[in-house]
C-alpha cells in the first residue's frame, strides 16, 4: 500500500509541476464546470511541492481561487442567461457528464430561497448542492456584488485547508509512508471493517425506508 501510494504521490507531483500555475487555474474552472473533475488529491500536493521550494504557495492559493471563482461564474451566467426550463434540460441531457442531476438541482433552489445569498457561501461545503449552486444563483438573478465576493471567499477558505494540510503534510511525507507501511495490516483490516459497516447502514435504512412506505397511510 505504501509503494502505491509512493507512486500516486510522484504521478501528481510530476503533473502539478508541468502544468505549473495555469494548469491549477484550469484545473479549477472545469472542476467547478465539470464537477466529477477531483481535485482533492492535486491541492494538497501542491501544498507539499510549496513546502519543499518547488512552488510558491501564496501563487498556487490565488491561481486556485481565481480558478474555482471564473468556473462557479461561468455557471452563473448559464443559469441567469438560459434561466430554469432550459437549465433544467440541459441538466436532463448532459447532467451525468457535469456531476449534477434534477434532485440536487432542486434541492439547491428549496435552500436558496431559505438561505438567499448566504447558501452561496456555507452550500460550497455541502456536497448535495455545491454542484448546482451557481446555477441556481445565476437562475435567480442574485447580484454578481454578492454572488462573486461570497463565492471568492468560500472557495479561498476551503482551498486554504487543502493547501495548508498539504503544506504541513510536504515536510513529514516520508514518515508518513513508513507509518502507513509498518500499520499496513492493521489499516486493510481497519478498511474492510468500516466498508462493511458503512454498507450495512445503507442496506439497513434503504430496507427501512422500503418498508414504511409498505405501510398503509391510515395506520402512519
Amino acid at each position: 500500500m505504501a509503494d502505491l501510494i509512493n507512486q500516486i504521490v510522484i504521478f501528481l507531483e510530476q503533473i502539478v509541476l508541468a502544468f505549473g500555475y495555469p494548469g491549477m487555474y484550469a484545473v479549477q474552472v472545469l472542476e467547478n464546470v465539470l464537477t466529477p473533475i477531483p481535485t482533492e488529491p492535486i491541492l494538497p500536493m501542491a501544498g507539499m511541492l510549496a513546502a519543499q521550494g518547488k512552488m510558491n504557495l501564496l501563487a498556487i492559493w490565488a491561481a486556485a481561487v481565481a480558478g474555482s471563482t471564473t468556473g462557479s461564474f461561468i455557471l452563473y451566467q448559464i443559469g441567469k442567461r438560459a434561466g430554469e426550463p432550459a437549465v433544467r434540460a440541459l441538466i436532463r441531457r448532459w447532467g451525468t457528464y457535469m456531476g449534477m442531476n434534477e434532485p440536487m438541482l432542486d434541492r439547491a433552489v428549496v435552500l436558496f430561497n431559505q438561505y438567499g445569498g448566504w447558501l452561496i457561501f456555507f452550500g460550497r461545503f455541502l456536497p448535495v448542492v455545491r454542484p448546482t449552486l451557481s446555477l441556481v444563483a445565476g437562475m435567480s438573478h442574485l447580484p454578481l456584488r454578492i454572488f462573486i465576493p461570497f463565492t471568492a471567499c468560500s472557495t479561498s477558505f476551503a482551498i486554504a485547508i487543502y493547501l495548508i494540510l498539504g503544506y504541513i503534510l510536504g515536510e513529514n511525507w516520508r514518515s508518513i509512508l513508513s507509518l502507513i507501511q509498518q500499520f499496513e495490516p492493521l489499516i486493510i483490516v481497519v478498511g474492510v471493517v468500516v466498508g462493511i459497516a458503512v454498507v450495512a447502514y445503507v442496506v439497513w435504512r434503504w430496507t427501512k425506508i422500503r418498508a414504511m412506505r409498505r405501510i398503509p397511510e391510515g395506520l402512519e
